[in-house]
């Protein structure tokens, strides 16, 4: 069997557990379940909230499997409640989710509806990408929350808006999304990136996000210079992290590894992967490597034949913390999504 052909079978366990998931009373996601106890835990989070909808929308479509759409479409009926206008775009209530509304949120809510199943809805999907655009500052960089909330988040939720702008310039062809992203780029490149302003336990989740949004600028763009832009900060950020010998811990050590870093980590490293080798840059045959590394620890670390039925599909903290989380699976179900779609194989 290839490791194409693994990933592919792997993915149809955890949409499996996925199912498993759904709380029969709200038709929607728990957030946590522990095996030890045999139990859901239910927290607020609607960040992992909007993003596990996503996650579950999009591991579908890979499977072309439908079992779900009750489930996203209860969701989104839910969420939907959320949303408030503001003098011309839309946001999510901070009433309602119980923390400051942040420009993860819009991201995330984008990012669901632009996946959900037909009929689209363009109005609301425009609303909020009007929203996290007059967030940007004259620098580039985007203010994370709206109202007078103090920011917090930059590494990730910067990175989120961005790629959710991008995927919604697919549908709706506004101008305004590209340029956006592409000044986002330059600034968390030259004045955040490489000023060092990443600490290194935010590495991973920092060049995640901002490799899965570079990549479509990189994509898109019809600037040669953006496109160069676009893939040195994409590989700056993974040489970094290679640099710093995280894949080689992942090999020599996996036993202390935190199972939700590895995922993003390699969520990210595919993106860099998918440039390097269509470009024929050197760095391929080495992300190569990195990502056979990261999967074979995820590989093991997902439930198969053992534990109790619930846990079957899905991914723990680490290999000795068998607690499992819809972010953990949602990432993980990503990272060997986009290992498959790159045909990555060992060699």
């Amino acid at each position: 069997m290839t490791i194409v052909e693994l990933l592919k079978q792997r993915l149809e366990l955890a949409f499996n557990w996925y199912q498993g998931m759904v709380n029969a009373k709200t038709g929607m996601l728990e957030y946590l379940y522990i095996p030890g106890a045999d139990r859901f835990v239910r927290e607020n989070c609607p960040i992992r909230d909007f993003a596990s909808v996503w996650d579950v929308e999009l591991l579908g479509q890979f499977l072309h499997r439908q079992e779900l759409y009750n489930l996203i479409t209860t969701s989104l009926r839910h969420f939907d409640g959320y949303l408030v206008e503001g003098g011309g775009y839309l946001i999510l209530d901070s009433s309602r989710l119980g923390e400051p509304s942040s420009i993860a949120h819009s991201a995330f809510m984008i990012l669901a509806l632009l996946h959900a199943p037909a009929p689209q809805q363009t109005k609301k999907i425009a609303g909020l990408a009007e929203g996290i655009l007059r967030q940007q500052q004259p620098d580039g960089s985007y203010k994370i929350c709206f109202e007078d909330f103090p920011d917090n988040g930059e590494e990730l939720y910067a990175g989120e808006a961005m790629l959710a702008l991008m995927e919604a310039q697919r549908l709706l062809d506004d101008a305004r999304y590209l340029q956006s992203a592409e000044r986002g780029l330059i600034y968390y490149d030259e004045h955040y990136f490489r000023p060092g302003r990443v600490g290194d336990d935010m590495l991973v989740f920092f060049a995640n996000w901002q490799s899965q949004a570079s990549r479509l600028v990189f994509e898109c763009t019809a600037s040669a210079a953006l496109k160069r832009a676009a893939a040195g900060y994409i590989f700056g950020m993974h040489d970094q992290i290679i640099e710093r010998g995280f894949y080689r811990d992942v090999e020599s050590y996996p036993a202390r590894q935190v199972s939700v870093e590895v995922a993003c980590a390699l969520e990210g490293l595919n993106d860099a992967y998918s440039i390097a080798h269509s470009s024929h840059d050197e760095r391929a045959e080495g992300h190569r490597r990195c990502i056979c590394t990261g999967l074979t620890y995820l590989l093991e670390l997902q439930c198969t034949d053992a534990g109790t039925e619930k846990e079957r599909g899905g991914f723990g903290m680490s290999l000795s913390e068998r607690t499992q989380r819809i972010d953990i699976t949602g990432h993980v179900a990503s990272a060997f999504m986009k290992s498959a779609e790159n045909g990555i194989e060992s060699g």
